[in-house]
């Protein structure tokens, strides 16, 4: 699909003192990834930036794959992707005992022709936007802490486990749609109600993102957030 638009911020947040998020975004190839990193002392940046330098760079544009190919095929390519990242990510680990037990969430939104990959290990959440309605087109790999702290424990993360085990869902996507990536720094305070409120009062994706983070920041921003919106 044509004239795809793509928005992205990021913020540390009000309580944290570095950001373990990474995104990437291609509009030349459909492609939107958000990583959430968590580890010890700055490990949750490095996984999440392995996972997201690697796939972006599986997933770039070839001759080969041009124009749109079989989406059995380009499935298996985006899976091969997530599973080098955790294999990235993990041999990194091993390589420095002071990235042990690092690992990150995932999302990747994979825009070709008008069919979208939505590929996704964590609880990172991708939302489409259609219509005045949003709908959560990921499932969060996670259930909440026993001591009731804001951030939820993982089922599944890039670098836990030899093997990853990857969600996906092959959607159709059509004029109009907007395409909401994020880490749970935004999804935690922030209510999906206020999320469509936001997107359907603001003029542009870049009003847009910037609103959504503030308004994580004003309910006190715990956790690093970031946002990416796809126009489409």
């Amino acid at each position: 699909m044509a004239n795809v638009n793509l928005h992205a911020r990021t913020d540390t947040g009000l309580v944290r003192t570095n950001n373990e998020d990474s995104y990437f975004t291609d509009v030349a190839g459909g492609l939107a990834i958000v990583a959430d990193g968590m580890g010890g002392h700055a490990a949750g940046e490095v996984a999440s930036k392995i996972t997201v330098d690697t796939i972006s760079e599986r997933l770039k544009p070839e001759p080969s794959f041009w124009p749109f190919g079989r989406a059995q095929r380009e499935r298996t390519r985006l899976f091969d992707a997530i599973r080098l990242a955790n294999r990235r990510v993990r041999d990194a680990a091993a390589m420095d005992g002071s990235l042990a037990g690092m690992g990150t969430t995932v999302v990747v939104l994979w825009i070709r022709g008008r069919r979208a990959h939505v590929a996704h290990v964590g609880d990172s959440r991708i939302y489409r936007y259609r219509n005045g309605g949003l709908v959560q087109l990921t499932r969060d790999h996670s259930w909440p802490s026993e001591d009731g702290a804001m951030r939820n424990v993982l089922t599944r993360a890039i670098g836990a486990e030899d093997n990853v085990e990857i969600d996906h869902r092959l959607l159709d996507v059509a004029r109009g749609d907007i395409f909401l990536l994020c880490s749970d720094g935004l999804t935690r305070p922030v209510a999906d109600e206020t999320i469509v409120h936001t997107l359907r009062e603001s003029t542009n994706g870049e009003q847009a993102s910037t609103r959504l983070i503030d308004l994580a920041k004003e309910k006190g921003a715990p956790d690093n957030v970031t946002v990416v919106l796809v126009y489409c």
